[in-house]
């Protein structure tokens, strides 16, 4: 059998179509998806109708997902919070088709393998919540080191595998043999305590520099698990006019413009910039007063070049929010 393993599609219906049709010319028969499908962009139901038609698939559901689908407790009628209206306008232009398909989704999901085997689809690799942390592992990790000295893709991928070997106990307490995940942006495939780790990148959103739409194959033939890193072209000059030509919600022109220029770089970097900048403006609360997130989105430059400093800040206290307990 030969899979297709796709993640963090962020409503890139372009990007997931590219995908899907490399994929099926490179004889995929089944497919398992990683979360993060939808965000505030007009095409947000043709990704998960499309995602719907899929035979032979497992998919899983990623936090961005779970933060749209977790409104259906309450079925807002206003947003009261200007931060969460990409939320907010999300779940409501979701079809109910769409939405409860999503619902029916679990956050985690096994797929036998043959030879006994297992592939255990998560959308995020648990390790980076542990000490030690990997950083290679986390975007933002990923863009500041690229920042303070460049290297390729490969050298990354050995970073990684690097990263992974020195970490083995805590891989070897992972769920099945495959491990497949997402979240992070950033594709990857590597061998650590006997198991296989594959993160298929961001197919609507890649963090590692490389504007094509990445996807991963993975074949089970006999026993044996192979994978095989792929990266497609597609229009993403026209991706990006579309995205800017979206204005449905408050402030969603600037949203519009953060995800496009996370598009052009293929990097973390604008939305790292952006967080930061929001941190300092509203004190680390969010959501935060609508005064403050009002300062935050019409005050931030976009062409703003930080210094190694501000890097190091940055990284600081990242790694401080993501780790406290360290």
């Amino acid at each position: 059998m030969r899979y297709a393993v796709i993640s963090d599609i962020h409503g890139n219906c372009a990007a997931l179509k590219a995908v899907l049709n490399d994929a099926e010319a490179n004889g995929a028969e089944g497919y398992l998806l990683l979360g993060d499908y939808i965000r505030d962009t007009p095409a947000l139901n043709d990704v998960i109708d499309t995602i719907r038609a899929l035979p032979n698939c497992t998919a899983v559901l990623g936090n961005g997902d779970i933060g749209v689908i977790a409104l259906d407790e309450t079925k807002p009628a206003s947003c009261g919070l200007d931060q969460m209206w990409p939320n907010f306008w999300t779940y409501h232009n979701l079809s109910k088709q769409n939405l409860e398909y999503l619902k029916s989704l679990p956050e985690t999901a096994d797929v036998r393998l043959s030879g006994g085997r297992t592939a255990h689809l998560s959308h995020s690799i648990s390790l980076i919540h542990h000490k030690p942390r990997l950083d290679v592992y986390h975007s933002g990790s990923y863009a500041r080191m690229m920042e303070k000295a460049p290297f390729t893709f490969d050298e990354g991928m050995r970073k990684m595998q690097r990263a992974a070997e020195e970490c083995s106990d805590e891989v070897a307490l992972y769920q099945g043999d495959v491990c497949l995940f997402g979240h992070n942006h950033l594709q990857f495939t590597g061998i650590a305590a006997g198991k296989i780790l594959l993160d298929p990148g961001s197919c609507g959103l890649p963090a590692d520099y490389d504007r094509r739409a990445p996807y991963a194959l993975l074949d089970d033939d006999g026993g044996v698990v192979k994978t095989e890193l792929r990266r497609v072209e597609y229009d993403v000059d026209s991706a990006i006019e579309s995205l800017l030509e979206f204005d449905g919600f408050p402030y969603a022109r600037f949203w519009a413009r953060l995800h496009a220029a996370a598009l052009k770089t293929a990097s973390g970097i604008p939305s790292n910039r952006f967080w930061m900048y929001a941190r300092e403006i509203c004190g680390g609360v969010f959501p935060t007063r609508n005064d403050l997130w009002h300062k935050a989105v019409t005050t931030f430059e976009f062409d703003h070049n930080w210094s190694l400093d501000d890097w190091r800040k940055f990284g600081e206290e990242l790694d401080a929010a993501l780790c406290p307990h360290v």
